[in-house]
């Protein structure tokens, strides 16, 4: 009897651990060094989604997992003096594999959240 309680016991953890394992959520980050420049991939974030970036869009797939959502930002900028924030976008395409981020001009970062 006791041996049987014992199993059940170490059956609930194991299975809320793969419940939140089965959840995790990843993140692939690109950033450009400078005003202009080419997105670069931040520790191995051109293993999970590959871009190919043009001067007005950015086209993405991901190499594993669907993406949920995306955060794009831009550089400041300074007008008369006045600093100003740098453009943000954040786009929810619901679980895509892939797709086009047309921003405008190149970025200062692009961000993929993806589903394990």
């Amino acid at each position: 009897m006791r041996s049987v309680i014992r199993d059940r016991s170490l059956a609930l953890p194991m299975a809320a651990m793969l419940l939140i394992a089965a959840s995790v959520i990843t993140t692939a980050t690109f950033s450009a060094p400078g005003p202009g420049s080419d997105l670069a991939p931040v520790g191995n974030a051109d293993r999970i989604v590959e871009i190919l970036q043009g001067n007005r869009t950015v086209l993405w797939s991901t190499l594993s997992g669907s993406v949920s959502s995306y955060r794009v930002d831009g550089w400041p900028v300074t007008v008369d003096g006045n600093e100003l924030g740098g453009a943000l976008l954040i786009e929810r395409p619901g679980n895509e594999t892939a797709g086009v981020v047309d921003f405008g001009e190149k970025p200062m970062s692009l961000s993929f959240e993806l589903d394990g």
